[in-house]
């Protein structure tokens, strides 16, 4: 059945306000669980109703939360400690920011012999989205540079070159070895990679026997059974300007959330790989059945027009929430907030 353009969104609210913008915040057991900067090693703190254990870590250059319901102590921090663990060292895996890890060395060399095998797993992956979705290329990485080192000076030619660069097609996995098969190329896994971690970390826990659970990481969360006493997990998306009022509230059981946008970010850091166009719209929320899909849909439907973005998310069995370059605030169909 065909859904009218008109159809796709419910109204959210008139204007979300000039500097609006959504975040992933994470309400334990009904209250607002918010999150300071804190300092770069992780430390057990004080856990908000709805919690039996919760910790924190730095890694990835933002927040990573751990949050475990209905389970001992003990158990709970062991659990959280493996979790954390495995996170930074997927995360010191998926980076391009240190001129070791593997992607760097893929990018700098245009092949890489002996992958990790979380890597080809999350190429491959990445590939299943990009032929569903082709706003999401992890090859947008030379467009990317050459739009921050030029600005919106850089010469027409030159940009026509660059884009040739970025075709998700021309990324090779095979046999534990990748390869970029054009000169030049490069791959980010900013796009998909923390949404990644987060189902790693998830996974973790539930092997230690945390089945009640949920993983945050700078808004990307995956919430797994409940929190204490049944009550499912609860996710705010947030208008900073409304100072406390929230446009959507969710309940997740067993379901992932990822946000992508320009709104922290005025210069822009989302570029549509075809076309070097930086994001219309200001943010975009995306609810899944498992975080690096919602973190993958995310990024590329904040490429799209609102409208198309909702009915992407609809075909790939996800919920869209989304914030036009004016401040509308507008749902998919299935958005349950």
């Amino acid at each position: 059945m065909k859904t009218s353009a008109s159809s796709l969104f419910r109204p959210i609210a008139a204007r979300c306000g000039r500097r609006d913008f959504l975040r992933g915040l994470l309400l334990g057991g009904g209250a607002l669980a918010g999150l300071g900067l804190l300092p770069g090693r992780a430390l057990a703190l004080a856990a908000p109703d709805g919690v039996s254990y919760a910790r924190t870590a730095l890694f990835m250059g933002t927040i990573v939360r751990v949050q475990i319901a209905a389970c001992g102590r003990e158990q709970a921090s062991e659990a959280a400690e493996r979790a954390i663990g495995l996170g930074q060292r997927l995360a010191a895996i998926f980076t391009r920011h240190e001129s070791a890890s593997p992607v760097s060395v893929l990018n700098a060399r245009g092949r890489l012999d002996d992958a990790p095998p979380a890597l080809c797993e999350l190429l491959r992956d990445a590939a299943r989205v990009h032929d569903r979705l082709a706003a999401f290329d992890i090859s947008v990485l030379p467009l990317l540079q050459w739009r921050e080192r030029t600005g919106k000076r850089g010469d027409a030619a030159e940009a026509r070159e660059v884009r040739d660069l970025v075709d998700a097609r021309n990324i090779r996995v095979e046999d534990g070895r990748i390869a970029l098969l054009r000169q030049g190329m490069g791959i980010t896994l900013d796009g998909i990679a923390k949404g990644a971690v987060v189902d790693a970390m998830s996974a973790e826990l539930l092997r230690c026997g945390c089945a009640h659970h949920l993983v945050e990481a700078g808004g990307d969360i995956m919430a797994r059974g409940a929190a204490e006493g049944g009550r499912p997990w609860r996710v705010a998306v947030e208008d900073p300007d409304k100072r406390g009022r929230y446009p959507s509230v969710l309940a997740l059981r067993d379901q992932a959330i990822a946000t992508s946008g320009n709104y922290e970010r005025p210069a822009g850091h989302l570029l549509d790989p075809r076309s070097g166009a930086l994001s219309g719209l200001r943010s975009c929320s995306v609810l899944a059945s498992n975080c690096r899909t919602a973190d993958a849909l995310a990024t590329g439907l904040s490429l799209l027009p609102a409208t198309q973005a909702a009915a992407q998310a609809e075909t790939h069995a996800a919920a869209a929430f989304a914030v036009n370059a004016s401040g509308q605030c507008a749902a998919s169909p299935h958005w349950p907030g």
